[in-house]
């Protein structure tokens, strides 16, 4: 069950909490707002493009940060917070108990995003953009934008998900291993 509950009042601060999800505090830093009032302010000939643009890119960053926070959820791990940059955004989460855990984790931003730009690249691809404007920066930022941030935060480099992400490979091989093993040695598992 997804419950979302709004602060009143917000109090801006350096990190300013914008909303709680699932007993989850998120926080936006100063900069993203006064970038956002920077881009609005200049956005003299669309400034509906600007607002949706902006809207959508900031949404990208969320879904992500929330597939971590259901995939770190599901693997029985307390997350703290979610804090939003301008560039970036951090799931901070309790260290699970397992290594295979924290890949399931890392991959959770991805798969999320990938959840929401898969069907959106789909329906460009089938529909081509529509005459609005502001419809087709919602496709491009929630479609193939996002698919792109996403493969690149897949990249195997710290302080990328690539670096934790891909260990589910070895892991998954081991567990195989192991459960085999036992298997073999006659040893029952529950399941």
């Amino acid at each position: 069950m997804l419950s979302i509950k709004i602060p009143k009042p917000i109090r801006v601060d350096r990190l300013t909490q914008i909303m709680r999800i699932n007993r989850v505090n998120v926080y936006v830093h100063w900069s993203v707002f006064l970038i956002a009032a920077i881009m609005l302010s200049n956005a003299f000939r669309q400034p509906l493009v600007t607002l949706v643009g902006l809207v959508c890119y900031l949404s990208v960053l969320f879904v992500h940060e929330c597939g971590h926070m259901i995939a770190a959820h599901r693997k029985g791990c307390e997350v703290e917070s979610i804090k939003m940059y301008p560039i970036f955004a951090i799931t901070a989460f309790q260290t699970p108990w397992s290594r295979f855990d924290h890949c399931v984790i890392a991959w959770g931003g991805v798969v999320a995003q990938a959840v929401i730009a898969i069907p959106v690249v789909a329906w460009i691809a089938v529909f081509g953009y529509t005459p609005f404007e502001p419809v087709n920066a919602a496709l491009a930022i929630l479609g193939p934008f996002s698919l792109g941030i996403a493969a690149f935060n897949l990249w195997p480099a710290v302080p990328l998900d690539g670096a934790i992400a891909w260990g589910l490979i070895p892991e998954s091989i081991k567990r195989l291993r192991t459960r085999r093993d036992r298997n073999a040695s006659g040893w029952k598992s529950r399941k």
